[in-house]
């Protein structure tokens, strides 16, 4: 894990607030409210890291900040958070989460780490947690009783695990014995909560140290039971890709339900289910015919064909002892087919790729529009797989007049 080299007395001499939200806070200080800069900007000003999204801890209530700022938005008013758009983007202000003083906002704040102030007026760095010092060490560490802030919220024990995954940090002792703890409460958080963690984490540079804290602890058990202990070294050699460390990640698991349950959308869900489909994707594939090569292409996509070896190389890597040598050198076959038939020329793996379209089918066939035209060109399409050199207007013609459409079902 990297150490960061935190310049205290000037950390933030190049750090630079956009006017607009040195405006938003200067209204609410001349308004009789304090406003202070919290959270994830502070923590990533202070990483030398751009900032883009910037939140305020205010003294004033919710309402008081909606009768303030006309284009404000009540988006989170049960937690008394206002959203208020401005030049810099969208701006979350919050009023403080206990008590009515910052020191009181910092103490029930997740991690030391986030639990930073900047004042906008002074530049000025309220850290009463020593959160600096975590921060410059690598270390994530629970403001107070990691018990106590897992209980207040579980879904802080996912963001310890995103965290390190992103950041790079190591959990203390205290923090990570306490972990398990929360396990159960997880199944009481919104689904999108917990998705929108798991997404941030699986894309993270340092996502394999993310997840194998989640097996550690157990809590990856209660999101996705039947997780294979090989999947931090799976998804560590594979590419920031989503679906692709999903898939790493649901090997042998019920992969559709926790997908559903975690409402990931299906576009995502349809990617992943079809690369486990295809998993282990040197099964099932005569490397030797070029025909089953193409069929192999056709079914799950050129694209995802090559995210499919990537995916089987790094689990074979995983595994240890250079993995299964009969696996890799179906794989070597099959990368050998793939650029077999890539080099023949273009490949006709759907109906849009045929050189006929359904006007020249009917055309051909002297038929209207309708099931026929549909049964041509799946014909079409499979001819041309076995070989492409009949696609052509005059082979695919050729191919045509020899052929009887099937039977009307009754």
């Amino acid at each position: 894990m990297p150490l960061l080299d935190l310049a205290l007395p000037d950390e933030l001499a190049s750090f630079e607030l956009p006017p607009p939200v040195l405006a938003l806070a200067a209204e609410l200080h001349a308004a009789g409210h304090e406003a202070f800069l919290v959270g994830g900007c502070v923590r990533d000003a202070l990483r030398g890291q751009s900032v883009r999204d910037f939140d305020l801890a205010t003294s004033a209530t919710a309402e008081q900040v909606l009768a303030l700022f006309v284009r404000a938005i009540a988006t989170g008013i049960r937690h008394g958070t206002v959203t208020i758009p401005t030049e810099a983007g969208m701006v979350d202000v919050t009023t403080y989460r206990a008590g009515t003083s910052l020191a009181a906002d910092l103490a029930h704040r997740d991690f030391t780490i986030n639990a930073i102030a900047l004042d906008p007026r002074t530049g000025a760095v309220i850290d009463p947690a020593n959160g600096r010092d975590d921060l410059a060490a690598g270390r994530l560490r629970a403001v107070g009783g990691a018990a106590d802030r897992l209980a207040e919220d579980p879904l802080r024990a996912l963001r310890a695990a995103r965290l390190v995954a992103t950041l790079g940090l190591t959990p203390d002792a205290e923090l990570e014995a306490a972990l398990p703890g929360a396990r159960d409460a997880l199944g009481t958080l919104a689904r999108e909560r917990v998705r929108a963690e798991l997404e941030v984490l699986l894309c993270g540079t340092w996502a394999a140290e993310g997840l194998s804290l989640l097996l550690r602890t157990g809590l990856v058990q209660r999101l996705a039971p039947g997780v294979r202990p090989d999947v931090p070294h799976v998804v560590a050699a594979l590419p920031a890709d989503l679906a692709i460390r999903l898939a790493a990640l649901l090997r042998g698991t019920r992969a559709q339900a926790i997908l559903a349950g975690l409402r990931f959308p299906r576009r995502t869900a349809r990617r992943v289910a079809l690369l486990l489909r295809h998993h282990p994707v040197e099964g099932g594939t005569d490397t030797s015919s070029d025909t089953s090569v193409r069929r192999l292409l056709q079914r799950a996509g050129e694209a995802n064909v090559s995210a499919l070896i990537t995916l089987r190389r790094a689990e074979l890597a995983a595994s240890g002892s250079g993995g299964d040598a009969q696996a890799r050198a179906r794989i070597d076959a099959l990368e050998a087919g793939l650029a077999r038939v890539r080099a023949a020329g273009a490949l006709a793996l759907h109906r849009l790729d045929l050189a006929m379209d359904g006007a020249g089918v009917m055309q051909a066939l002297g038929c209207r529009p309708g099931r026929v035209v549909g049964e041509a060109l799946r014909f079409l399409t499979e001819r041309v797989l076995e070989d492409p050199a009949c696609n052509t207007p005059e082979r695919l013609r050729a191919l045509l007049a020899g052929w009887t459409p099937p039977a009307e079902p009754r």
